[in-house]
């Protein structure tokens, strides 16, 4: 084999077991040189339910995604509009809804409009990821792999739109919850956002 083939084929494996997190709830592969590895070709290894409808996040204010009354029931007592940095989904406009009356922790909403749901189901992913589907909606819920004893930030994305996917990230201190616990509060709280977008467009 010539050192040109050799070189190729070394720099094929640098770019399959390279891999990266992102800002909580946004781990992405990349490559050795920094950029994200494509994943839109390789085939999601759970079959997602089909969307009863497109629930289209462009024109939505994540902020709104969680009505007073759901606030209420969530105990978020602060609310704060930010826009991603991480460098998957660098400038989506997410929401954080604080809970700071005992201990702190939050629900993150992040309007994802650049992939789809099936990026999280390819196994190219650093994350443990549970595909399942929230008021008929694929959805898959995850957190990173090898977090500890403490319960890491769990996210539930759901499948909303075509290449677009409405996450909610719960995040505790990793102390007063156990990891099933963290993951629960994400999909209740993602269900609840589904129900307001729906009203929303």
């Amino acid at each position: 084999m010539s050192s040109r083939l050799v070189l190729v084929a070394a720099t094929g494996v640098l770019l399959l077991s390279s891999c990266t997190t992102a800002e909580q709830g946004s781990p992405s592969p990349t490559s050795s040189g920094g950029e994200e590895v494509p994943t839109s070709t390789t085939k999601p290894t759970a079959e997602l339910p089909k969307r009863p409808r497109d629930l289209k996040l462009d024109a939505v204010d994540p902020c709104k995604l969680l009505a007073t009354a759901q606030q209420d029931e969530l105990k978020v007592n602060r609310v704060r509009p930010y826009s991603s940095t991480s460098e998957t989904y660098k400038g989506a406009k997410g929401c954080a809804f604080e809970v700071t009356a005992s201990s702190f922790y939050d629900y993150d909403a992040l309007l994802v409009t650049t992939e789809g749901v099936e990026a999280w189901l390819t196994e190219k992913r650093n994350v443990e990821v549970h595909p399942g589907s929230v008021q008929d909606y694929g959805a898959a819920t995850y957190r990173l792999r090898g977090e500890g004893p403490n319960s890491a930030p769990c996210t539930t994305a759901i499948d909303v739109a075509q290449g677009q996917q409405l996450q909610v990230t719960t995040s505790t201190m990793g102390k007063d919850f156990t990891q099933d616990e963290v993951c629960r509060m994400s999909e209740k709280a993602a269900g609840l956002a589904l129900t307001t977008l729906k009203t929303l467009v």
